[in-house]
């Protein structure tokens, strides 16, 4: 059960669940400065169109702190906390036969901490939106196929600027499975998502695992995750950097950028990578049903112990430019 912290409050949620569903040219609300709390279960409040929500807390939430249950335009928040919820923003249609799609939105400024499944799950047409200085950090009771950031179905054309994901490990699987648990998370049917200046930590599987096509991540950071980038479709990669993958447990070895299923082809551009001495992950992983195509562009890799290229099926294609014995190397090779 949900507990508002005054009748204004409770109002005003009143007031949004009976427009849910309305169209775009319904007024739109705002809730500001207020708290949201629950037993660890149910939703915070439902979205609307047009609704603005800002400086506001939500505490000991279920699978939605903030659900969009319709199809919703225009979807602000921004200064916002939440702390042990399952899921912050969660995109779920009330109806299966009509998507709830999110459009044109913008999250800014919020931070999660003892999040147990996702910080947001965003699918559907979902489109036009920018997540922006989002932070989000794992419970230590984290669910199966955790993730700071999830994109699904179709969404496409989302920026995220400055957003971290911290923690996010599976702890519940045998030593014989493979781990999941990821800081960003995007999937085929995903196009022309952005990652800029974001940050990932401590992921059992993927810091940024992408099967998204016409991706773009610039100036990312992803360390202590096992894979630190996990490329399954198509891109451009600048600037990223990229420190000492690790194992949190399964199968499966960590590498700092590895390449996955049948269609990879990425260009990486000034790739930053830094290991210590006993760091044995490799520099580029490849795990491909058919050959990659990656063009590596100015590499700046010092991983003494780690191989730079393994591949563990099929043979990848690797463009140098400059040639590779003119790039910035030292890897154990």
């Amino acid at each position: 059960m949900i507990t508002y912290l005054n009748r204004r409050t409770f109002v005003s949620v009143i007031a949004l669940a009976s427009l849910a569903g309305c169209s775009r040219s319904v007024k739109a609300a705002t809730i500001e400065g207020r708290t949201f709390q629950g037993d660890g279960s149910g939703e915070g409040l439902r979205a609307q169109s047009g609704l603005v929500i800002r400086n506001s807390k939500f505490l000991n939430l279920g699978n939605g702190a903030i659900r969009v249950n319709v199809a919703t335009d225009g979807l602000v928040v921004e200064q916002a906390e939440g702390r042990n919820l399952y899921r912050f923003l969660e995109n779920t249609a009330s109806n299966r036969s009509t998507p709830a799609s999110l459009t044109n939105f913008t999250l800014r400024r919020i931070m999660g901490a003892d999040i147990r499944r996702a910080m947001t799950r965003i699918r559907y047409g979902s489109r036009d939106g920018l997540i922006e200085d989002v932070i989000a950090r794992a419970s230590d009771n984290t669910e199966r196929y955790c993730a700071g950031f999830v994109l699904d179905d179709e969404a496409r054309e989302i920026i995220y600027r400055r957003c971290e994901a911290h923690g996010f490990v599976e702890r519940s699987r045998s030593s014989d499975d493979y781990w999941n648990g990821d800081g960003f998370s995007d999937e085929r049917g995903n196009k022309a998502i952005q990652y800029l200046g974001c940050i990932a930590t401590g992921s059992s599987d993927g810091g940024f695992d992408l099967k998204s096509t016409e991706v773009r991540l610039v100036d990312c950071v992803a360390k202590d995750n096992k894979r630190n980038f996990r490329f399954w479709g198509n891109g451009l990669v600048e600037n990223c950097r990229s420190e000492d993958p690790r194992s949190y447990g399964g199968s499966g070895r960590p590498s700092h950028f590895s390449f996955h299923g049948g269609t990879a082809k990425y260009v990486i551009d000034r790739p930053v990578v830094r290991a210590a001495s006993d760091n044995d992950a490799p520099v580029f992983l490849f795990d491909n049903d058919t050959p990659a195509n990656v063009e590596i562009r100015n590499a700046d890799i010092d991983a003494p112990s780690a191989p730079l290229v393994l591949a563990e099926n099929s043979e990848p294609n690797i463009t140098w430019v400059p040639p590779r014995d003119e790039q910035n190397i030292r890897t154990a090779e």
